[in-house]
């Protein structure tokens, strides 16, 4: 087994798919493991590819998760603000519901170099730090964690907090960055 097959029994151990039906249930881990992103009321899992989202891939990556959040009752609003191929781009900002996120800016005079130690983790942690906030605000149980972030294997989740909050007690090597 994969530690991602690992990762996947696991949620299904916590709880993450106990209120579908079981071939609903089923069809998402087997979507999953093909490396698809699924989605079902008020919950879902998505790849979060550091390097891609860095690249400029944050809004669909956050777009990709309108619908469940709308079930939590976030109405979401993303758009890139200036993205790091923008001609004379001076960084990578996105807006969130309002909120301008600098994910980074590039050193003077390099143009298309992150002025940050980590970019792929920044621009992994803080668009789902705020929809976390966004979660919170609308008195939703429901967040999302991050399993592997920053990197090429980044995994992202939607689910209760409790459910995810007892993965990331079980299995710290999986959840590095759990949003509370």
């Amino acid at each position: 087994m994969t530690a991602f097959e690992d990762l996947l029994d696991a949620l299904d151990d916590a709880g993450l798919w106990s209120h579908l039906p079981e071939d609903h249930k089923r069809a998402a881990q087997r979507a999953l493991a093909s490396g698809d992103g699924v989605t079902w009321p008020a919950g879902g899992a998505w790849r979060a590819d550091g390097e891609d989202l860095a690249e400029g891939d944050v809004e669909a990556w956050l777009g990709s998760m309108a619908g469940p959040l709308h079930d939590c009752g976030v109405d979401l609003r993303v758009a890139t603000v200036i993205g790091p191929w923008d001609a004379g781009s001076a960084g990578y900002s996105v807006c969130v519901n309002g909120t301008t996120l600098d994910l980074y800016t590039f050193v003077e005079g390099e143009p298309a170099r992150p002025a940050t130690e980590d970019p792929w983790m920044d621009c992994s942690v803080r668009p789902a730090a705020e929809v976390n906030r966004l979660l919170e605000a609308a008195g939703s149980s429901r967040r999302v964690a991050l399993f592997w972030p920053g990197g090429n294997d980044g995994f992202a989740v939607l689910g209760e907090g409790r459910v995810l909050r007892r993965i990331s007690a079980a299995a710290a090597s999986w959840c590095n960055a759990l949003i509370p």
